[in-house]
């Protein structure tokens, strides 16, 4: 199986992003944005487990769980790309919010890496890692894209959201499904 690992954004956090991703569609036309994912950050590659490994890798994110805080990050910025090598039918054009790298969350992805090192991967992060919550893709056009990006330059989001656990995402043939969430024990 498929596994995406990311953490969703707190309810207050998904919401404002959640009306921004909406503008956005009302502007470019892009909607995968609103109907694939809840809004997220992605902390860990994707990864390839056959289900005898499915508890292993279970029982050592949920060991990362309970050892780690709840913590907040920052979202600020517009980030955009125009040469994105997504999937199939996939458009190069992006556009993200930005999340600020701050040492806590470098330490949190750097343990979920060491965790997946052992696993194929079917996606990778970009690297450096730059954390993003993603606004539009995968059906922005290029008029889209730039349409999207002259509103944003009027625009200066800023939010604090916080990050309390860590979802597994089974990659399935037409959608993606929660699997499992690890809820911060401290």
């Amino acid at each position: 199986m498929k596994l995406s690992i990311v953490s969703y954004l707190d309810p207050e956090s998904s919401h404002k992003v959640r009306e921004l991703q909406q503008k956005l569609s009302d502007i470019t036309g892009s909607r995968v944005s609103l109907s694939s994912w809840e809004p997220h950050v992605t902390i860990g590659d994707g990864v390839e487990v056959d289900y005898g490994d499915l508890k292993s890798l279970k029982y050592k994110i949920d060991s990362l769980s309970i050892k780690t805080d709840p913590f907040e990050l920052n979202l600020q910025g517009i980030g955009s790309l125009d040469n994105w090598k997504g999937g199939s039918d996939e458009t190069p054009y992006v556009i993200y919010l930005n999340v600020v790298l701050t040492e806590e969350l470098m330490k949190f992805v750097n343990e979920i890496e060491s965790i997946c090192n052992k696993y194929n991967k079917w996606y990778f992060m970009p690297r450096p890692y730059m954390p993003h919550c993603t606004l539009a893709f995968r059906d922005l056009t290029k008029v889209g894209y730039e349409n999207g990006l002259k509103y944003l330059q009027k625009v200066d989001p800023k939010l604090k959201a916080k990050i309390d656990h860590i979802a597994l995402v089974e990659k399935l043939t037409d959608f993606d499904s929660e699997l499992i969430r690890f809820k911060f024990v401290k």
